[in-house]
């Protein structure tokens, strides 16, 4: 039975709001008396939400007080959890070292120069000891020790490499070369300095467990345990994506077998915002999974389908406000004008007006919008998402608490009224304090593509 494209987009529209969302986040517990119940997370959360509801409607809000003190004994509570030995957060027990330990303090600090350190000084050695530069100085002793040096920045041994150049240059090595002023200048950059600090620093008991929390938490940057983790995290995003482009290719069939009219249905894959769009791009996102579009191949096309492919539920959450802003951009555009994205699919002319309805109202994403996830269904969805919890543990207070029980001392948990009252004004906190909230929506738009083609399936064939 061939149907109206408009009947057709409606079809589509009510397929997106009836399929099921078998990732939605659980309620929040009904009172404070349940939410204790419910464990310290639970707690946290219950106390945050109340806290954003007070600062959006403040005759609404539960008693200030009473929240704030579920607040700060949850978050005691919470920081109590983080540093017991063996089941606690190394993230967190790996910062409270820093704050404590100074040579953990500069071993952090020399760490986050280290790699542009290491590639000065190998460009440095490279100069004047590099073995194709080597094949032109005669064989012998300086031949033999600039080889050396070369063999021991290539290491990444600093200690040594200092310690040979020092050696080289208090001998009298023949040579027609001049290498005295190019040595001593590797010797004195501080560069090679805090590379030499770096090794040393490398032998205290502290800094070694400093780097075993580290490594607890996950690889290291840079080491080939966390370029296999992010191979692995790359290799999931494809699947997800191919499991979702493939179901919207069988809807965009489906819905072009019942069309009436020229205009078809089609995919379009990583839709990019093209250069010039209206407005900022202010850290929104420009580029965009999957789509469908509606045309007939030559004019312009309508938007009846935009998403995001997550491999994760949770991975939606720190995209949510980047999706927004996109969107709020693409609502800019001119209703009149026709807009040429660029594509996995070949170039894909847009109206204006299609794209002026992607705009969210009150930060809810237009029914059309949605996040596509593949991912088994979770056992039970936490209310509170892990980076909130590292930013509440990164609190200075959080810190000092944490400080004065490793002392053995039994500070009292108003000590943490700092980071409650943080919550409301503190811009460093604001994703923490809209972090319910923003996980609620973004998952109550996330559908697995095979409830998706099932719900368009039974909208194209009503029983």
């Amino acid at each position: 039975m061939e149907l109206q494209q408009q009947h057709l987009d409606a079809v589509l529209l009510a397929a997106l709001r009836a399929a099921p969302r078998r990732y939605r986040l659980p309620p929040l517990p009904a009172n404070a008396e349940a939410a204790v119940a419910g464990g310290t997370e639970a707690a946290l959360a219950f106390a945050i939400e109340a806290a954003r509801i007070e600062k959006a409607s403040p005759a609404s809000s539960p008693g200030h007080d009473a929240m704030q003190a579920l607040f700060t004994r949850a978050l005691a509570q919470l920081i109590r959890e983080a540093l017991a030995p063996e089941r606690g957060d190394p993230a967190f027990q790996a910062a409270m070292l820093q704050a404590q330990d100074a040579a953990v303090h500069e071993h952090v600090q020399l760490s986050r120069q280290r790699a542009a350190d290491r590639r000065s000084v190998r460009m440095a050695v490279d100069a004047i000891a590099h073995p194709g530069k080597l094949r032109r100085e005669p064989a012998g002793a300086l031949r033999d020790a600039l080889a050396r040096l070369h063999g021991l920045a290539a290491a990444g041994a600093w200690t040594e490499l200092a310690q040979a150049i020092e050696q080289l240059l208090a001998q009298e090595l023949p040579g027609p070369g001049n290498f005295q002023a190019p040595l001593e200048a590797i010797r004195s950059s501080p560069a090679l300095q805090r590379l030499e600090r770096g090794s040393e620093l490398l032998r205290l008991e502290s800094v070694q467990r400093y780097q075993a929390l580290c490594e607890r938490r996950g690889p290291l940057a840079g080491s080939d345990a966390a370029a296999a983790e992010g191979r692995a995290s790359a290799q999931q995003g494809r699947i997800a994506e191919h499991a979702a482009v493939e179901a919207f290719r069988k809807i965009a069939d489906s819905l072009n077998r019942h069309r009436k009219g020229a205009a078809t249905y089609r995919v379009a894959r990583g839709l990019r915002t093209p250069r010039g769009f209206p407005g900022e791009a202010n850290k929104a996102k420009e580029e965009w999974d999957g789509a469908i579009v509606r045309g007939d191949g030559n004019g312009a096309a309508d938007l009846v389908l935009l998403a995001e492919t997550k491999a994760s539920p949770a991975a939606a959450t720190s995209d949510f406000p980047r999706l927004l802003r996109g969107l709020r951009r693409l609502a800019q555009a001119h209703a009149e004008a026709v807009y040429a994205f660029a594509s996995a699919d070949g170039e894909q002319r847009i109206l204006g007006a299609s794209l002026q309805g992607l705009r969210p109202i009150r930060r809810l994403l237009p029914p059309h919008v949605i996040y596509c996830c593949s991912a088994p269904l979770e056992a039970l969805p936490q209310p509170l998402g892990a980076a909130t919890k590292a930013v509440l543990l990164a609190e200075p207070a959080s810190l000092a608490f944490a400080q004065q029980l490793a002392r053995g001392e039994a500070p009292s948990h108003a000590a943490l009224a700092p980071v409650w009252n943080a919550l409301a004004t503190a811009p460093r906190l604001q994703s923490a304090l809209h972090q319910y909230e923003t996980a609620q929506k973004a998952r109550a738009a996330m559908l697995h593509p095979d409830d998706l083609l099932a719900s368009v399936e039974r909208g194209l064939h009503p029983s």
